[in-house]
């Protein structure tokens, strides 16, 4: 009994099933695994540059990664500048609460309002401008504070604790500005989304040369219904990659893998 020849629609692999870095890879090393040993050149030719370009977005998301894990620990600066913001605002309220004592402790509110007419002559203002401009006035507050007996009225008033917190934050602001140490560069990272794009597009050409083969009448049957075959993993994610549409309110299937397996020699 004779099986019915039946083409396979090559529109179906014009365009590659959607992969992240992982589950590109991973299609990178079931593809050529499939393919058939007599081959023709074409398609192991298609199959080696789909090996060389799965070990390039290897390499390109190595090298991100060691970049995110080598990068400064150390806080944003606009993390910096909120808390040095906050601090300062609460100084300025433990002032104003002091200045409420007026009645009851005219010695604690006269100090309060002295303090802050010296420390905060434009009251919170200061806060609101760029990052540059707001450690120069931080500078000017230190600077400010120094004189006298100051620091020490200002902690008996807020706490000292607070006094301690503001000097820290700006020491750190410095940093993070760049205006009391130079920001160190940041890791180079790869270009992973061109790679991932050179991935798809030679896995694209591999599909083809399948296609090209499966279809071919004079072929060895053999070698074409391998070739059909050698298809099943691109089927497969897509099958995959339309069934989590659609189960995309239950539980997410497991991660593929990580695409740091070596890859199969083709």
């Amino acid at each position: 009994m004779t099986t019915a020849f039946i083409r396979i629609d090559a529109s179906s692999y014009t365009s590659v099933p959607r992969v992240n870095a992982r589950s590109g890879v991973a299609l990178a090393r079931a593809l050529p695994r499939a393919l058939p040993k007599d081959a023709p050149a074409g398609a192991k030719h298609a199959a080696r540059r789909l090996r060389a370009d799965a070990v390039a977005l290897q390499d390109a998301t190595r090298v991100t990664r060691d970049a995110d894990a080598s990068a400064d620990p150390k806080r944003t600066p606009r993390a910096v500048d909120n808390e040095a913001d906050a601090l300062h605002a609460a100084v300025l309220r433990r002032l104003g609460d002091h200045e409420l004592l007026a009645a009851r402790d005219p010695g604690a509110a006269e100090t309060a309002a002295a303090l802050k007419a010296a420390l905060y002559p434009r009251g919170s203002d200061f806060l609101r401008g760029d990052m540059l401009t707001q450690w120069q006035e931080t500078e000017e507050w230190l600077a400010a504070l120094a004189v006298g007996d100051r620091e020490k009225a200002l902690g008996a008033l807020v706490g000292a604790g607070f006094v301690a917190a503001c000097r820290a934050v700006h020491a750190e602001y410095g940093e993070a500005v760049g205006t009391t140490k130079a920001r160190p560069p940041a890791a180079p990272k790869a270009d992973v989304a061109a790679a991932l794009a050179a991935l798809s597009q030679s896995t694209q050409d591999l599909a083809l040369q399948l296609v090209a083969l499966a279809n071919d009448r004079s072929a060895d049957p053999a070698l074409a219904a391998a070739a059909r075959a050698a298809l099943r993993p691109i089927d497969d994610l897509r099958e995959g990659n339309a069934r989590r549409v659609a189960q995309r309110a239950t539980a997410p299937e497991p991660a593929p893998a990580d695409g740091d397996d070596p890859l199969p020699v083709v």
